[in-house]
């Protein structure tokens, strides 16, 4: 699957989400929860999720954490590198990985 590059990155800790706008005009909106959940460092397990839902308008009070202290940052070319509020941030999210775990439209 080719994969077109990412052309805007978001992060809106308001709303816990963060959101890319790619090159073929796809927009993904993942919550925060999800993307930790779906980590994909060795240490945790995130290879077992396949897929992480568009968060609904009450998906803030549903959600197990309230993260307040996020920051991202590119991981050179490949994907994102998350940092979250409990210190963790070993894991790289490809762009190729980000785009599978989007539901299908």
């Amino acid at each position: 699957m080719d994969i077109p590059p990412p052309e805007r990155v978001s992060l809106d800790v308001k709303m816990q989400r963060l959101n890319i706008e790619w090159a073929d005009g796809h927009a993904s909106v993942f919550p925060l929860d999800g993307l930790r959940e779906a980590c994909p460092c060795a240490e945790c397990e995130g290879k077992k999720v396949e897929h992480i839902p568009k968060p609904g308008v009450l998906h803030i009070f549903r959600q197990k954490n309230r993260w307040k202290n996020v920051r991202i940052e590119k991981a050179g070319s490949v994907g994102l590198r998350i940092t979250w509020d409990d210190g963790h941030r070993g894991g790289i999210y490809r762009w190729d990985r980000l785009r599978e775990l989007q539901p299908a439209e």
